[in-house]
């Protein structure tokens, strides 16, 4: 009876080994890459390279055109941005509520509940993310990120904020999808500087190319080529809408992680998403339920 007591052990210790593990793998990819930044999965193996890190399901949060755009803050006036006087106010609760995570973007902070972030004076409005229960559209945010207008914010199961994932304008875009690549570059450049550990996924467009040649018995045959699409290519933003290719990137310095990158719509508007997550909050949350295991 002792041995089988023993096998049973050491079956269940390699279980939570494997588990462990496989968490350490592949934390920070699964974590940073959510469901709303992942494009459907190509079915052609040879054009899987970066896609498997990705789902085979389409992306879930769609940029909602009858919103309208966030009232921030920052009052612009012929070109300028000026801060409203309640603005000071604002900032000033917001150092009052930062708790051990620090502070988030947008002048939030990380780990606050629903109603410590609502006292800041912003709005919520509920709305349903995949994975991420607790979400908020969320208005009148205390500092502004040029080019955005909508925020999503997650608090969880926890009720802690531990996700905010941000949307851009929509841009009309030239065939090469420039507008949308020159936003990216520059927050990859923000992003990389402020969050380190920078790492670029592109998965192209194959294009295969046929051309008639001989063969060693000098008859024609079909030769195939199969040519990787770049990105900023003739026909970039096309092959962006229809998940042909996929162009995102991460940052990380193992407390916050962002996710960098670049969607089109059904008409064919090209928009870039920033999705930040707060590591801490999210590995205590999964030591919890491994604890429990």
């Amino acid at each position: 009876m002792s041995k089988i007591w023993f096998s049973l052990l050491l079956f269940a210790l390699t279980i939570v080994f494997a588990v462990k593990s496989a968490v350490s793998e592949n934390f920070y990819e699964d974590v940073l890459i959510s469901s709303d930044l992942k494009q459907q999965e190509r079915a052609d193996s040879a054009k899987n390279k970066a896609s498997s890190l990705l789902d085979s399901e389409a992306p879930v949060i769609k940029i909602d055109n009858t919103l309208p755009p966030l009232p921030f803050r920052f009052e612009r006036q012929n070109g300028s941005p000026t801060v409203s006087s309640h603005r000071s106010t604002a900032s000033a609760s917001t150092e009052n509520i930062v708790t051990k995570y620090g502070e988030a973007p947008f002048g939030l902070a990380w780990g606050g509940t629903y109603n410590q972030i609502k006292s800041l004076g912003i709005g919520l409005v509920h709305t349903e993310v995949k994975d991420s229960p607790n979400s908020f559209f969320a208005t009148t945010l205390p500092k502004d990120l040029p080019g955005f207008n909508q925020v999503i914010v997650s608090f969880g199961e926890n009720n802690l904020l531990w996700k905010i994932t941000a949307y851009s304008d929509l841009f009309d875009d030239t065939p090469s999808a420039e507008k949308a690549l020159e936003m990216y570059h520059k927050y990859y450049r923000l992003l990389e500087q402020k969050y380190g550990n920078a790492q670029q996924f592109y998965t192209p467009k194959i294009t295969v190319v046929e051309k008639i040649v001989k063969d060693k018995d000098d008859k024609d045959v079909v030769e195939k080529t199969n040519i990787e699409e770049p990105i900023g290519g003739k026909n970039f933003l096309a092959e962006l809408q229809s998940g042909e290719a996929v162009l995102y990137s991460t940052f990380e310095n193992q407390k916050v992680g962002a996710a960098l990158s670049i969607s089109v719509d059904g008409n064919g508007k090209s928009y870039v998403i920033i999705n930040f997550t707060n590591l801490e909050i999210f590995k205590e949350r999964e030591d919890k339920l491994l604890d429990a295991l």
